[in-house]
């Protein structure tokens, strides 16, 4: 365990405006991290590569990390996360698979799922409720990876595979920023990408599954949905776009306003072009952030039209509960800024 004291400055050039820049916390980390959690207003946990966790108790101005080795002497990378009443949870995204979870209340884990499958890759976590959970992977055995937990993630079972849509040739998911799976009350919506895009949804926690074709680009390994949100069970976002051609901005995002049944695309051409996160303010209606290795947009009109806010490269964006900060992680880095953004 190594305690991390941080630097708390102000943006010179985040926004152009330095009299008027809100103040930012810059965190630097020992690995990559797409996966964190706010687990309330000052607690935020994050997972990342080579078996690293970390938590700060005081809004980010100190960290605790530490590197968590698996059973079989493994530090595996962990790009899922969540956390139920009383424990997180980290989720390894190859063989061997790894689920790992500690008490809220400090940072020893206990290893409570384990796949030797060698083709088994999991993706992203989705907690409905302090007991249930769901974890999504690609292809293995011949159908996609669906883990779930009745117990508060003490014990996981896998879907068989006459319970899901079966996977089309060259079609997966992306484990980039534990954002192709998304939960409202008893409703899960699942992403995939590849060569085929779509919306897989559950309305009963997922004891069955329907499928649903999307507006998005797509017919590539590395084109589709890349993440998701959801403000209630009827309106929601998915974001995403080409990786290997991030500045196209055409069928990268859409709107559902009825559940996932259907999709309207937004902002084409004008919007943002590749980004592998999209989060939607938890009190702001319409406000949404947008991030990737590209940099930082913000939409305050639910996504019809957005602002460039940096250049700066973050993997993924989650906000505090209250709506006051907005959370940035990436390679080797962690940010903290103050909504609404200056």
């Amino acid at each position: 365990m190594r305690t991390f004291l941080l630097f708390l400055g102000v943006a010179s050039t985040w926004s152009g405006c330095p009299s008027s820049s809100p103040s930012i916390l810059h965190v630097e980390l020992p690995c990559s991290v797409r996966s964190f959690d706010v687990l309330g207003q000052q607690h935020i946990r994050f997972a990342g590569s080579n078996g690293w966790v970390g938590q700060s108790l005081d809004g980010g101005a100190t960290w605790d990390m530490t590197q968590w080795m698996a059973p079989d002497s493994t530090f595996p990378s962990f790009r899922a996360s969540g956390h139920s009443k009383n424990h997180w949870h980290a989720v390894g995204i190859a063989s061997p698979a790894w689920i790992a979870r500690s008490p809220t209340s400090s940072l020893e884990p206990e290893w409570v799922y384990h796949s030797e499958d060698s083709d088994m890759f999991l993706d992203a976590m989705a907690w409905l409720d302090a007991d249930r959970a769901l974890v999504f992977g690609d292809n293995a055995e011949g159908c996609f990876t669906l883990l779930t937990t009745h117990d508060g993630g003490e014990h996981w079972e896998r879907t068989p595979c006459n319970a899901l849509p079966p996977p089309f040739e060259g079609e997966a998911a992306f484990a980039a920023s534990n954002g192709n799976i998304a939960c409202h009350g008893d409703t899960v919506w699942i992403f995939t990408g590849g060569r085929t895009s779509r919306c897989l949804r559950s309305v009963n926690a997922g004891a069955s599954w329907s499928s649903i074709n999307l507006p998005v680009g797509q017919g590539s390994s590395m084109t589709g949905v890349f993440s998701a949100t959801f403000r209630n069970a009827q309106h929601g976002w998915i974001m995403g776009g080409n990786w290997e051609i991030p500045e196209d901005n055409q069928g990268n995002l859409a709107v559902t306003t009825d559940g996932g049944t259907t999709w309207e695309t937004l902002a084409e051409g004008e919007g943002p072009g590749y980004r592998s996160s999209i989060v939607h303010h938890p009190t702001q209606v319409g406000a949404l952030v947008a991030t990737g290795f590209q940099g930082l947009d913000v939409s305050l009109d639910g996504g019809r039209s957005w602002k460039h806010r940096s250049d700066s490269s973050h993997y993924v964006a989650r906000f505090s509960t209250d709506g006051r900060t907005l959370w940035l992680a990436g390679a080797k880095r962690m940010t903290r800024m103050d909504w609404p953004l200056q």
